[in-house]
């Protein structure tokens, strides 16, 4: 018997707003049509991209859909699905959106 393994990705099926967007931010920065892109499309093989390039493009992300502050996680985006992710836990989208202090659990 197999056991179902959940993915970072989200399904193309289920994609939300913000995966939307990004995947348009990118496709316009990359100079392509943003139905080439989806969560499942890999930087590298799909997109051609090289780790700088992945580099770039993720602060690039994060200063239109965040804060702006810089973060260190390019290397574990190899997806565009890792990096929609990405942004959805870093800008708070996920539960951590209602209070932002990383200790707020320790204040109770």
């Amino acid at each position: 018997m197999t056991i179902p393994t959940l993915t970072r990705r989200a399904s193309t099926l289920t994609e939300g707003f913000l995966a939307k967007e990004i995947r348009t931010f990118i496709a316009e920065h990359l100079g392509i049509d943003a139905d080439s892109i989806s969560v499942d499309s890999h930087f590298s093989d799909d997109l051609g991209l090289d780790l700088l390039d992945v580099v770039e493009l993720t602060i690039l992300v994060e200063e239109e859909f965040t804060n702006g502050e810089i973060t260190n996680a390019a290397a574990e985006i190899v997806f565009v699905g890792d990096l929609v992710q990405h942004i959805e836990v870093y800008d708070g989208i996920g539960t951590s959106r209602v209070n932002n202090s990383p200790h707020s659990s320790d204040q109770l």
